[in-house]
């Protein structure tokens, strides 16, 4: 059934295809043909100052202290609605291309989709000489929503902050009072 499926939507995306630039064009036959499945994780273990980073999958990683607890973990379904990123710096630059989030490069702020080898340290600002790791989590909905999560792990107190981004479109309104606290 899921073969079918992706065939159809493949089908009625090249009929659609004079529509769209070149770019686009590339991109849903690239999307049709690898919805995800040509990245594979490098997994195993990582240690940063004083935590251990294990990754499972390119969407399942868990950080440990120097005791061994578990301080922090992401474990996404697997599905093309939930990608685990990594960045090097507490600033990451999101640029899209297509509607792609564009990944690689050496610069500050540059995205990597989660492996081991794509985990690097960082330090947070320049007054402080405390490393930092971090992970990006970015989900969506079928309604256009999203959620972007970052969790930069400090490695040598073994704590973490996190920032989060929510996009919705409330294409019919929102069911009581929106924002909260207003009465119409």
């Amino acid at each position: 059934m899921h073969k079918l499926l992706l065939t159809l939507c493949f089908l009625i995306s090249l009929s659609t295809q004079a529509y769209h630039s070149d770019e686009h064009n590339k991109k849903i036959i690239k999307d049709a043909l690898y919805p995800g499945w040509d990245f594979e994780a490098k997994t195993g273990e990582k240690t940063f100052n004083n935590v251990k980073v294990k990754v499972l999958s390119d969407k399942q990683v868990q950080v440990f202290n120097e005791q061994g607890k578990r301080i922090f973990a992401i474990k996404c379904p697997n599905t093309a609605m939930c990608m685990v990123y990594t960045t090097n710096s507490n600033e990451p630059i999101y640029e899209y291309n297509v509607g792609e989030l564009k990944l690689g490069g050496n610069k500050s702020g540059s995205i990597y989709r989660l492996s081991l080898d794509t985990i690097y340290e960082y330090e947070h600002s320049i007054s402080s000489d405390e490393g930092y790791i971090s992970f990006i989590i970015i989900t969506s909905g079928g309604s256009s929503g999203y959620t972007r999560s970052r969790y930069d792990i400090d490695t040598e107190n073994a704590w973490f902050s996190y920032e989060e981004t929510r996009f919705d479109w409330l294409r019919y309104g929102h069911p009581g009072e929106y924002p909260y606290g207003l009465v119409n």
